[in-house]
């Protein structure tokens, strides 16, 4: 598709219906025909002018995207019922750096609650989890690429393997890449660890390390100008007692109010699986405002 392509608000599902935006300040509103487009040239259906080619030259470049892309977002909640007292909060941060074929992402993500009812004089912790993923990623072509990625969750309420960490390397391919969404799916070998907790020392596995596979699955879409949504789930199988799973869901949904592409509200939950931990299901859910720094 022709460089220089500037979409002003086009709905997603009016992806045709776009408006092109010349070097001399004018614009152009009408129907790109991408068959007939080269490099050089654009093609437009116009509602008036008819069939337009529009050279390259004559079109405003696009502005070259920020290497540094971060994210900061926090949320708390607060009860009193009869005396019986709640409070809670997360942090989370989404931070990537992009230079050419290379990309490094780093994330982080926390949540503590406490409670005290009435008539305690102590505080309970009621929850005390997060994660954190530090992950590489080599572009081949323009879908296929390499990665190597590091992962650690933990959740210190666990009774048997309070931390776990995966670490793993492979290939990933973009099944769908286009201007407002990419669904990614990547695989490879690696190898995980459980460890901490009050039963880990009387648990055969726990404190181990293994040999294990890893798959992936990672959808982004910005569904609108003023929202996104991102959906991901990995699967690790340790080649221990057969093969044990553990697999984490998590999907964001961010609403950008009054278009402000700085700020927004999300709204993120998360689903974990793990058959060598104890509990085995944990799932949370937090909402959050947040701002984008890049």
């Amino acid at each position: 598709m022709a460089a220089g392509l500037v979409l002003l608000g086009a709905e997603a599902t009016l992806a045709e219906q776009v408006t092109l935006k010349l070097s001399n300040g004018d614009t152009l509103h009408g129907k790109l025909i991408p068959s007939e487009s080269t490099d050089t040239t654009t093609v437009l259906l116009h509602p008036v002018l008819g069939r337009l080619n529009i050279p390259k030259t004559a079109l405003m470049p696009e502005p070259k995207p920020k290497p540094w892309k971060l994210s900061l977002s926090a949320g708390v909640t607060g009860s009193n019922t009869d005396n019986d007292l709640s409070a809670g909060g997360t942090v989370q941060i989404d931070s990537s750096y992009t230079e050419g074929a290379d990309k490094v992402v780093l994330k982080g993500r926390a949540q503590y609650e406490v409670s005290r009812d009435e008539g305690e004089s102590g505080n309970t912790t009621d929850t005390n989890e997060g994660d954190g993923e530090l992950r590489y990623i080599r572009s081949l072509n323009s879908r296929l690429n390499a990665y190597a990625a590091a992962n650690f969750n933990y959740d210190a309420l666990n009774t048997t393997g309070t931390d776990l960490f995966v670490s793993s390397i492979g290939i990933g391919y973009d099944l769908i890449k286009d201007k407002n969404k990419r669904l990614t799916v990547s695989i490879g070998p690696s190898i995980q660890k459980i460890w901490g907790g009050d039963g880990c020392n009387a648990d055969p596995v726990c404190g181990q390390t293994f040999a294990a596979s890893s798959a992936r699955a990672e959808l982004e879409w910005k569904t609108s100008s003023s929202s996104s949504i991102t959906v991901t789930n990995t699967y690790t199988g340790a080649y221990v007692n057969g093969i044990s799973t553990n697999n984490i869901f998590s999907i964001a949904l961010k609403i950008f109010p009054l278009n402000n592409q700085r700020l927004f509200t999300s709204l993120n939950g998360q689903t974990i699986y793990s058959e060598l931990r104890s509990p085995k299901v944990n799932n949370s859910i937090s909402m959050q405002v947040g701002v984008k720094l890049d």
